[in-house]
């Protein structure tokens, strides 16, 4: 038996194409209404972890940077400094993770862009007012549009898993998309990343994705460390 190891890149890049919607269709289009200069310039996304903000904040930047717009897009870390920018769209992920100093730095850069009619798209894991950050901050990140990511349901991780397996060229049955998700972390990010390596695995092997197969491989696999 090989050992697994779930440390591999997405065989795809992020897009709203490869976005699982789920009961988001509303929020997406207002990215995309945002993504041509319409509407707030001015939007906070938020959603629990493994949502999916990572996925559209990078899908936005690709479009963005596809059609000529200048733009930056930052994953925020308590190291994080947002310095002054003149680019169009600035794209702040992750901004639960800013240390109060970081969080003085997107104050400043959030007003300068107000009165320079510039753009800014955050994303946190709370609503703006939940945030641990300055509150003279999450008040203005509340100014703006407020989106939220919907949870996807475990109908739409099955769909997604099964529309996955038949792009890698194969079928995968309720009963195989349902082991997965009671054995698996249940973020979809993390469920096509199995289901992509499973089915590496399997032609390695020469053989077809079974229960057998998959009870084994998951009762083997090693995980990466934290």
């Amino acid at each position: 038996m090989r050992q697994l190891v779930l440390e591999i890149p997405p065989l795809h890049q992020p897009s709203f194409d490869n976005f699982v919607i789920g009961k988001n269709s509303e929020t997406i289009a207002l990215l995309n209404h945002w993504i041509q200069g319409h509407g707030d310039p001015f939007i906070y996304l938020w959603g629990e972890s493994g949502s999916g903000k990572s996925h559209l904040l990078q899908a936005i930047q690709a479009l963005l940077v596809a059609h000529q717009q200048s733009s930056q897009y930052i994953v925020a870390t308590p190291e994080t400094q947002i310095e002054e920018s003149q680019d169009t769209y600035l794209l702040i992920d992750d901004v639960q993770q800013l240390s109060r100093q970081g969080a003085v730095s997107l104050f400043n850069r959030f007003n300068e862009r107000r009165e320079q009619a510039l753009y800014l798209l955050v994303s946190g894991d709370a609503p703006p007012h939940q945030l641990p950050l300055l509150p003279d901050l999450t008040t203005r990140l509340s100014w703006g549009l407020v989106l939220r990511l919907q949870p996807l349901s475990d109908d739409n991780k099955i769909d997604a898993l099964q529309k996955h397996a038949q792009n890698l060229g194969f079928d995968l049955s309720s009963e195989l998309a349902h082991y997965l998700l009671q054995r698996w972390h249940r973020d979809i990010r993390s469920l096509l990343q199995v289901l992509e390596e499973l089915n590496r695995w399997s032609l390695s092997l020469h053989k077809p994705i079974t229960m057998p197969l998959v009870r084994d491989a998951l009762n083997n696999l090693k995980e990466p460390s934290v």
